[in-house]
């Protein structure tokens, strides 16, 4: 969700959390703010369990997505030194990373955005119920 000033709340998907890493990694790497956000633009087309066929490659020059093995194969064959990402490796790295944090499922929920609050009260009053339950078996086990 988009931020509404000072003190909002953001919430983000597990999608956006993916994509930022590919980013970190990309700008690790060295690659220019431009052709991060190119590899960001491919990264939206896809749904977040379709990101895990992607393979993020780059010359330094340009960045390209590759769904295909043989894309991957085409692009190194070509000659050029080839940075790659793996989105699959970062998407399981990530979702391990996660998977004891709390976190907040609003498939189900249908969050309602109000200026100034991610969702209603009702449905945060349930959401914190939830965390509150998770860090509790969290705790016992």
């Amino acid at each position: 969700t988009p931020s509404h000033g000072s003190g909002s709340r953001r919430l983000y998907s597990f999608k956006d959390v993916v994509v930022l890493a590919v980013s970190k990694r990309l700008l690790d790497a060295g690659v220019n703010l431009q052709n991060v956000t190119t590899a960001i633009g491919f990264l939206m087309q896809y749904d977040t369990e379709e990101l895990e066929r992607v393979t993020i490659m780059s010359d330094g020059n340009e960045v390209h997505q590759c769904i295909d093995p043989q894309q991957i194969v085409d692009y190194v064959k070509s000659g050029r030194a080839m940075f790659s990402v793996s989105v699959d490796a970062l998407w399981r790295r990530v979702h391990d990373d996660l998977e004891h944090e709390d976190y907040v499922d609003l498939t189900a929920t249908g969050s309602a955005t109000v200026p100034g609050r991610p969702i209603d009260e009702l449905t945060e009053a349930r959401l914190r119920l939830k965390l509150d339950a998770q860090r509790a078996s969290r705790r016992h086990a």
